[in-house]
């Protein structure tokens, strides 16, 4: 398959491809497509920006017009549903699914971190596609406001977040609920025995498709670091590399602790110098305000926890900044995922401090990738401090969905789990590196 031509798509789904200025698939949408337009349950590996969301949502929505998909009053059942690990990410998918898809597809998504009763009168009119995170999906059905009992089409989006994220029981009782007859897809960025055996009990006589083998990052990124002598000056390196982008580019910084995004954002300028702020104490309501801003190009960058390493797809940012070294490599690889996005130029800098030059370095190796050390710019100027306002809180989310640590290096993949009560455990790969906060990044 050479262009989107070639797969006879219904005309409605073919004019908004082209529209949006799609004319080639991505490789992973080269594989999974055909596959997928065949039925075929189908395990798919492919990494971060490689396009495959359209993969997984081009075969539904023309399967969806094909066969007249359509909400029928309140005794119509779900027809497809969509499984991701983070709200975020649902909240991409659909967006995206609306963006492709008539106004006859309807959809919603279903997280935790708002009322539950927000969703009760959602599906009040059942929507043909649900897609949700595994905690409030169980909440919803298990109270029977949601009947999973119609659904023809599944897909488990990054698979291999929801077991580092202890979700692998929670998919276990949703499937539980799902008819026997379907078509499932399962994407992940890596195929750990834990990811096989999760297919295994899920797929019938898959077809496997690897585009990207291992945990990589897309070739049109690239990689460097600033070594840099103390805590002020990576302040004002990060201001300095975010004043220097091009007019229409963004930026995104990532650290590792909520009250550091908190402390660097008021240090930039906060929302009156075009910086945003994301963490896992934010309410939903104000992550999806910040994330608008951003989106739209109000704000020019935005600080975030990994949060934010996942999910979300701003075309326009150009160079994605470290304020530390990460903890552990697939960290580092979600975040840079955030430019580059659809084969577009990126970058991802790293802002170290001598100590931490070593351990970048042998993590880049194991994951064989080039860098280069670049020489300290003149440093800007800093803006005014602003007191960011308080959020309200770590918000309460029975998804079981919480903002969780990846699981690092070394760690068995099921050993300590975050469950429905936010414990965590296990030892970073960084001997240095403080434990993960307890209620999320």
């Amino acid at each position: 398959m050479v262009s989107f031509a070639e797969l006879s798509l219904t005309s409605f789904l073919a004019d908004r491809l082209q529209q949006a200025g799609f004319a080639a698939p991505t490789p992973i949408q080269k594989a999974a497509i055909p596959l997928a337009l065949e039925g075929r349950d189908l395990l798919a590996q492919a990494k971060t920006g490689s396009g495959k969301t359209l993969a997984f949502l081009i075969p539904l929505i023309e399967r969806a017009v094909k066969e007249g998909w359509k909400a029928a009053g309140l005794s119509r059942l779900p027809r497809a549903l969509v499984l991701a690990p983070t709200r975020e990410l649902a909240l991409q998918i659909e967006m995206e699914l609306r963006k492709y898809a008539p106004q006859t597809v309807t959809s919603l998504a279903v997280y935790g971190g708002i009322p539950i009763e927000r969703h009760y009168r959602a599906l009040r009119q059942p929507p043909l596609i649900v897609i949700g995170t595994p905690g409030r999906l169980l909440d919803v059905a298990g109270t029977r406001h949601l009947d999973l009992r119609g659904i023809e089409y599944v897909v488990i989006d990054e698979a291999d977040q929801m077991l580092d994220r202890g979700f692998l029981r929670d998919i276990q009782r949703i499937l539980k609920l799902l008819p026997e007859q379907r078509q499932t897809m399962l994407f992940s960025a890596t195929f750990s025995p834990e990811i096989l055996t999760l297919a295994e009990s899920m797929l019938k006589n898959p077809a496997r498709t690897a585009v990207d083998p291992g945990v990589n990052t897309p070739t049109t990124i690239t990689h460097a670091y600033y070594v840099v002598p103390s805590e002020s000056s990576r302040v004002q390196l990060i201001h300095t590399l975010i004043q220097q982008a091009v007019t229409g580019e963004q930026s995104m910084v990532f650290c590792d602790q909520k009250y550091k995004v908190k402390r660097l954002a008021a240090r930039l300028g906060g929302e009156p110098a075009s910086v945003g702020a994301i963490t896992g104490n934010h309410s939903q309501a104000q992550r999806e305000r910040t994330l608008t801003a951003f989106r739209s190009g109000r704000l020019r960058s935005l600080v975030a926890t990994d949060v934010a390493a996942r999910g979300l797809d701003v075309p326009a940012v150009s160079q994605v900044i470290h304020y530390e070294l990460p903890g552990n490599p697939t960290s580092y690889v979600h975040r840079t995922g955030r430019t580059g996005r659809a084969e577009r130029a990126g970058a991802t800098l790293l802002i170290l401090s001598p100590q931490e030059e070593r351990e970048y370095l042998a993590m880049v190796r194991r994951l064989r990738i080039q860098t280069n050390r670049l020489t300290l710019p003149t440093l800007a100027t800093l803006p005014p401090p602003v007191n960011e306002p308080e959020s309200n809180g770590p918000s309460r989310h029975d998804n079981r969905g919480r903002e969780a640590r990846p699981r690092r290096m070394g760690e068995r993949p099921n050993a300590t789990p975050q469950d429905s009560r936010g414990r965590q455990g296990g030892r970073g790969w960084r001997s240095d590196r403080p434990a993960a906060p307890r209620r999320g990044q």
